[in-house]
């Protein structure tokens, strides 16, 4: 038998767990238990309804925010829905982006302790030259706080792409991706906040190399507002013209101060590794996932590497996904529990059908994969792509995609959700 503790107790509806063991027979671990089946998450239906970001608050309940074709009469908005832990939608459907003169793209959502939370997508034309990068703050009950706000202070050109965290106080940070600002192609930005809504400082370079481009970026933040930033960064070009990336990251304490140098994350160099995902621990240990071109295989396959809160790489990268054959796997996305754990998406564009599905893969905070993969989808017509996914503290999680001809109009966007492992055995059980 494997044994897994968790090495912390677990308050939750009025039950304490102490010094919980999981165990599960080897060779069998456990993966996350769909709870229920897939569920819509859009209610308007007409035309392409997709990227859509989740996020979970410390109480399970949760928020998904997508972008939306044609509902207001504009090209896209921004809407979102809210859901308590059981699944049950809070309210209807509601469009976040002030401004319908615009079109906004690329939501990305984030949650605090208390069930606040802020969302953040770019917008072009809104401030005044191409595209710029704005948010909207919520309290738990739903309301918006404030009105919506621009978060670059830079406009010449291009600002997009944004990815937003919140640590458990409510104060958060965004980072971008903006164009020439760095001297050189696009460079990767910031821009923190208090929890009142008001800007810590100037907005900040991220990356400290700055030749070529530096895009596709995440950022993750702990429970004390230490933070972790990665993007993908353009080497120049080897001789065949293959566009050569690495994985690189930069760590910042709570107030804002880089954490040493920026450094790189992928060990293998060759060919492309592209689009990073990033998630944290409640005490700042962190796992990065992205995509390596042909490391294991004809086509793209992602992996992942383990650091402690210091920064320190444990382990190894390895790979995530387990089958290599006439694997296009792309596009990964990670979340974390409270203990390290922590569970990753991605879209698995094998043939012959399912063509296109998310894929989920979860490991304990070893590093130790716990049982195999799984298709996430239930539907599997057509694509389903653009996963992303979020953990509350006890490793309860839901995935988000977009799925072509569901709704029956384009894409729409869909959820499941999972329990942790189901522990079999407990070492202690209190009823307070």
């Amino acid at each position: 038998m494997h044994r897994l503790p968790l090495n912390r107790q677990v308050a939750r509806r009025g039950i304490l767990l102490v010094g919980l063991t999981l165990c599960f027979p080897r060779g069998a671990a456990p993966q996350g238990t769909p709870l229920g089946p897939e569920f819509r998450v859009n209610t308007y239906t007409t035309d392409r309804q997709y990227r859509s970001s989740v996020a979970r608050d410390p109480s399970g309940n949760f928020v998904v925010a997508w972008m939306g074709f044609t509902q207001a009469g504009t090209d896209t908005d921004i809407f979102g829905q809210r859901y308590l832990d059981s699944g049950s939608p809070i309210g209807p459907e509601f469009r976040i982006n002030t401004d319908t003169t615009s079109s906004p793209g690329n939501p990305s959502v984030a949650a605090d302790g208390s069930g606040n939370f802020v969302v953040v997508w770019h917008s072009s034309g809104e401030d005044g030259d191409s595209t710029g990068v704005f948010g909207q703050r919520y309290a738990s009950s739903g309301m918006p706080v404030g009105p919506q706000f621009r978060v670059n202070s830079y406009t010449t050109g291009a600002q997009g792409f944004p990815s937003v965290a919140a640590d458990a106080s409510g104060n958060f940070v965004v980072i971008w991706e903006s164009s020439d600002q760095d001297g050189s192609d696009s460079g990767i930005f910031g821009q923190r906040y208090a929890s009142s809504g008001a800007s810590l400082g100037a907005e900040f370079r991220v990356n400290t190399y700055t030749t070529y481009r530096q895009s596709r970026l995440s950022v993750a933040a702990d429970s004390a507002g230490g933070f972790v930033v990665v993007w993908d960064s353009h080497l120049g070009d080897e001789p065949s013209g293959f566009k050569n990336y690495d994985i690189v990251g930069q760590r910042y304490a709570g107030s804002g101060v880089p954490l040493g140098p920026e450094f790189r994350i992928n060990s293998y160099t060759t060919d492309y590794q592209l689009r990073p995902a990033v998630a944290t621990d409640s005490t700042g240990n962190f796992v990065v996932v992205w995509e390596s071109s042909f490391q294991d295989g004809p086509g793209p396959l992602v992996f992942g590497q383990r650091y402690s809160a210091a920064g320190a790489p444990v382990g190894t990268e390895f790979r995530i996904n387990t089958s290599t054959t006439n694997a296009d796997d792309y596009n990964p996305d990670v979340a974390s529990d409270a203990d390290g754990n922590f569970v990753v998406t991605w879209t698995d564009a094998q043939a012959p059908p399912p063509i296109r599905g998310i894929h989920a893969q979860r490991f304990a905070s070893s590093g130790v994969p716990l049982g195999p993969e799984f298709r996430v989808n239930t539907f599997v017509t057509n694509y389903q792509n653009f996963s992303s996914v979020a953990s509350d503290p006890v490793g309860n999680f839901v995935v988000t995609w977009a799925s072509y001809g569901q709704d029956g109009s384009a894409y729409g966007v869909f959820g499941q959700r999972y329990s942790p492992m189901v522990p079999v055995e407990l070492m202690q059980l209190r009823v307070e």
